[in-house]
């Protein structure tokens, strides 16, 4: 179709191809598609659709529409023409989840597998091959779901997004509340009773904010605003420097001494922090041993159970299994310890307890470092008050105090800060509690929702399947294992034999009988049940790996019962006319038949 064709014994070039299929759907509506395949000025990517029966009557098909094909949005938008070919063929496609947490459409792609099995590639697996270049999370089961019509698609999709949401309103909480911390740090202020995560918030968040102390205590904002403003009404705004050169000189030995302790609180309050930060490193290091030591003890209990004789865990070991310190020559290890099962219930106490200890631990060295900042900005604001005093000393006496000037405009700025981290906090805390109760109806959400996948429905079909499936495979005369020990499985819609997927330890012959059973188990559920499936069969050369004709017999006349029933089903094989007739002998049946060496594809 695209190169040459032999026409009467010579092969001439092809310069115009195209595809047309004529397609009715349930509704009784009928198109005409049709599809170039080489021709100047067309893209094979350009579909056009004749509204009518243009192949079988040629004076139908005037009105036309065109859509396009393998391009973004052939599926979406309304130019589409997998968008009008799921309106035609009554699909409602959903939304699906893609690995990125993103969702599209369940493309077509993904569910003509269990309708069309093309020769090259079509009959490698039990499973239809579907696409998994979409990136959609799940998709054999996904397309399945769908095919089948089965109520867990949808409680599946309702699910993944309700995690989703919920992944994505716990981020943005810990976000917020983490942007919040930050803002305190700045503002030199701590945070207490902040919880960590939206679902310790059942009632409005009382958190308390703090702002460290020279003296090593911890006012709250509305006491240290208060502390700042006494402060500020008690400073001079514009004294003259002449008459007061004796106050000031006070004032600048004073504030000398004020420097002196700040600077020896910072001594101090630098010490706590190490402190802090080391007993932290002590608790991640001690966390970390028992992590390793519980790990151990579950493997060596998992090995005692597997039979292993040979999981001992404590033995000529150095150091002490509870503590982890070493033991010097001279110690040792009780011969009748505990159980291993009994040092994992053990451990795990242990474990949660220091872990409650190092986030305790953190949040103490959190604190410690806020109050050394804040006491190094208090540090800081002393030395601009002395050099402001010195400067106010040497200017000239008609000069306002350059010193009341600079403590006034640096006590307003601190003021001001703390003032409007306490209104914003007041704002932010009531927006974490609006979200932590966003979190929790999702939550709840999810509960009602509960754990079983499936519907009394969604089990009947499921059951209908995994009779069909073994049913044929009897008739097919499938050795590889025993069929009755052959199951569907709920979870991935899959047969599994012994807990493992179909088809690692099949015969090339009963692969093929397990694939025919497996598709048209598919399609047989939607003769008895309403399901998505289009009620369309087509296989391409199915007699794959010399399958035994008496079984492909079997198929075929199985295929043609279910086509009285409702099904479409075409079939194209190289078998012989005369063999395919013995084997359809009394069976309702449409053949096409091509000569020996002629051509199916032929000039207009």
């Amino acid at each position: 179709m695209t190169d040459e064709i032999e026409v009467d014994g010579v092969a001439l070039p092809v310069e115009r191809s195209f595809v047309r299929l004529e397609i009715e759907n349930s509704r009784g509506e009928v198109i005409t598609v049709h599809r170039v395949v080489k021709s100047d000025g067309i893209d094979p990517r350009l579909i056009t659709v004749m509204h009518g029966a243009a192949i079988t009557d040629r004076t139908a098909g005037q009105n036309r529409s065109d859509y396009f094909v393998r391009m973004p949005g052939s599926a979406q938008r309304r130019a589409g023409f997998h968008h009008f070919l799921a309106d035609f063929v009554g699909w409602s496609l959903p939304r699906v989840t893609k690995t990125d947490g993103s969702e599209a459409p369940l493309y077509v792609e993904c569910l003509f597998p269990y309708s069309f099995v093309e020769q090259k590639q079509g009959w490698l697996g039990v499973q239809p091959r579907i696409p998994a270049y979409f990136q959609i999370r799940d998709v054999v089961r996904r397309s399945a779901e769908f095919i089948l019509g089965l109520d867990a698609y949808n409680l599946a999709l309702r699910r993944q997004r309700l995690e989703y949401a919920r992944a994505l309103a716990e981020s943005e909480w810990k976000q917020r509340a983490r942007t919040l911390e930050g803002e305190a740090a700045a503002a030199s202020v701590v945070l207490t009773n902040l919880p960590t995560a939206p679902s310790a918030v059942t009632e409005p968040i009382q958190a308390e904010a703090l702002v460290a102390q020279t003296d090593g205590t911890w006012l709250s904002v509305e006491a240290e605003v208060s502390r700042l403003s006494e402060i500020l009404q008690s400073i001079e705004i514009v004294p003259e420097t002449g008459p007061a050169v004796q106050n000031l000189e006070v004032q600048l030995s004073a504030v000398q001494d004020q420097l002196t302790a700040s600077n020896a609180a910072i001594v101090d309050a630098v010490a706590d922090y190490d402190g802090a930060q080391a007993r932290a490193a002590h608790l991640q290091e001690r966390v970390g041993a028992l992590e390793e030591d519980l790990q151990r003890h579950k493997d060596a209990a998992l090995l005692s159970r597997l039979g292993s004789r040979h999981s001992t865990l404590l033995g000529n070991e150095p150091h002490c299994p509870t503590c982890n310190q070493f033991l010097p020559d001279g110690f040792d290890i009780t011969s009748t310890p505990m159980s291993t099962d009994d040092n994992i219930r053990f451990i795990e106490q242990e474990l949660s307890t220091f872990r409650n200890m190092l986030s305790d631990a953190l949040r103490r060295r959190d604190v410690q470092a806020t109050r050394v900042h804040r006491l190094r900005e208090e540090s800081n604001a002393i030395r601009s008050q002395i050099r402001s005093i010195k400067d106010s000393l040497v200017s000239p006496s008609a000069m306002p105090s350059i010193a009341a000037i600079a403590q006034q405009i640096r006590i307003e700025e601190q003021i001001g800060a703390l003032r409007k981290f306490a209104d914003d906090l007041e704002t932010v805390l009531a927006e974490l509690f609006d979200r932590a109760g966003s979190w929790r109806q999702i939550d709840e959400e999810l509960k009602t929702l509960g754990k079983d996948p499936l519907s009394i429905t969604d089990r009947e079909k499921i059951g209908h399947i995994d009779e069909s499936f073994r049913d044929q495979l009897h008739a097919y005369r499938f050795r590889s294992v025993s069929p009755e020990n052959i199951t569907i499985s709920e979870d991935s819609y899959k047969p599994v034999h012994e807990g493992f997927d179909l088809g690692f330890d099949l015969s090339a012959s009963d692969m093929i009988r397990a694939m025919w059973a497996y598709l048209l188990s598919f399609a047989e559920v939607s003769l008895k049940h309403a399901t998505n499936h289009p009620g369309l069969l087509v296989l391409d050369e199915p007699r794959q790996q010399e399958v035994h004709r008496t079984d492909f017999a079997t198929f075929l006349q199985r295929l043609a019962r279910d086509g009285s029933d409702g099904l479409q089903v075409i079939v194209a094989t190289s078998e012989e006319y005369g063999s395919l007739s013995m084997m359809l002998t009394e069976t309702p049946h449409n053949m096409v038949s091509l000569d020996p060496g002629s051509k199916i594809l032929r000039p207009l």
